[in-house]
């Protein structure tokens, strides 16, 4: 069976890796990408280029200390950042290579089982981090809509007008996110809606122990997420921290702008384009939203960069902000590791905590 397990592993890491490399191929080959882009790199800034990578990787990590704060918050320690570094570059990469990136959170749910994170609390801290960044990113798009949609409408007649579609989007996910966690009693219905119609199509075969185990399940998430809720350092870090990485994502194509050795175009302007970049391709059911991010790219950003350098600037900043996410995630999935190591430090907390208690309980008794 232990062999068997190790097989199928040893495949699916074989058959990722594989697709990860067939993807970036696609890239360089398709439309000669990457001999555009070596015949860009000598003119470059190697100053600004060097920046533009270091605000992916920073977005990379403060994606990772979101993880990393609400993890150790709700185990009291034992969980240590190179374990949620892993589990945010899982995360990235099956953001990447699935539509609507439907595939993120749940392989980092598995990722943070595999690291000994007990399931109530792995899924209170994927719904929390989801809810804060969605959150976080609708606000964000918000700002840049009231102060500088007018502009942008006034040079895209027509386009801007799918910006504001994501925007709708982005909103209803937050809804939708706080009826969940805020409203138990809209989502028990849609917990017993869920099951009712997996039992109609025979996947579940005990309804009512299904729905025990699942009230048990959000009855635990609520009492976590209520106690994160009342830690209002601990919601200032993991708000800091997402718009943190959200402006480090951002600022990207400003870096490439400047090492293209372009004019000083406002920094909130092309902060603002990205933001429209972004809302514009959340949309899109494939993979990176390709073609969306590309072809809104070109279309805003066409009034920051020239014309004959402009392609160049895309290809390279959809290689750093979403190849670089295939590329490097690609050798953080096999789901081992320190698993052990990690599991030992955990219990070792929950030995602590059992054992301050007991501790309390003889003094009271005393």
């Amino acid at each position: 069976m232990v062999k068997n397990r190790k097989k199928t592993s040893k495949i699916f890491q074989a058959a990722l890796f594989a697709a990860s490399v067939a993807l970036l191929v696609y890239f360089c080959v398709s439309g000669n990408n990457l001999v555009i882009l070596l015949n860009s790199l000598p003119h470059l800034n190697p100053f600004w280029l060097a920046c533009a990578a270091g605000s992916v990787v920073l977005g990379w990590a403060m994606d990772a200390s979101v993880l990393y704060e609400l993890v150790r918050h709700a185990c009291g320690g034992g969980y240590t950042f190179r374990s949620a570094f892993r589990t945010a570059m899982v995360g990235q990469y099956f953001n990447a290579v699935t539509p609507y990136a439907v595939a993120g959170q749940p392989m980092q749910f598995v990722v943070l089982l595999h690291q000994g994170v007990a399931s109530g609390i792995a899924v209170s801290t994927l719904v929390r981090k989801f809810l804060v960044y969605q959150m976080s990113i609708t606000c964000y798009s918000l700002l840049v809509i009231v102060v500088r949609y007018h502009f942008f409408r006034a040079k895209i007649q027509g386009f801007m007008a799918l910006a504001f579609i994501g925007f709708l989007c982005q909103s209803a996910t937050v809804v939708v996110l706080l009826l969940f966690t805020y409203s138990p009693v809209f989502t028990t219905r849609l917990i017993q809606g869920v099951v009712w119609v997996l039992t109609k199509l025979h996947v579940v075969r005990q309804p009512e122990d299904t729905r025990k185990k699942v009230r048990g399940q959000l009855q635990f998430y609520l009492d976590n997420n209520r106690a994160m809720k009342g830690n209002r350092l601990l919601s200032a870090r993991i708000y800091g921290f997402t718009l943190l990485q959200l402006t480090a994502m951002f600022l990207v194509p400003f870096f490439i702008y400047k090492a293209f050795h372009s004019p000083g175009a406002p920094i909130f302007d092309m902060i603002a384009a990205q933001s429209f970049v972004t809302m514009i391709s959340s949309y899109t059911p494939l993979p990176g939203a390709a073609g969306a991010a590309e072809g809104s790219f070109l279309v805003i950003f066409q009034l920051f960069f020239k014309q004959d350098v402009i392609t160049q600037a895309m290809l390279l900043w959809r290689l750093l902000a979403y190849y670089s996410c295939v590329a490097v995630g690609v050798f953080f999935v096999g789901f081992g590791g320190r698993r052990e190591e990690l599991r030992a430090g955990l219990r070792e907390v929950e030995l602590k905590k059992a054992g301050g208690a007991a501790g309390g309980e003889g003094t009271m008794q005393k």
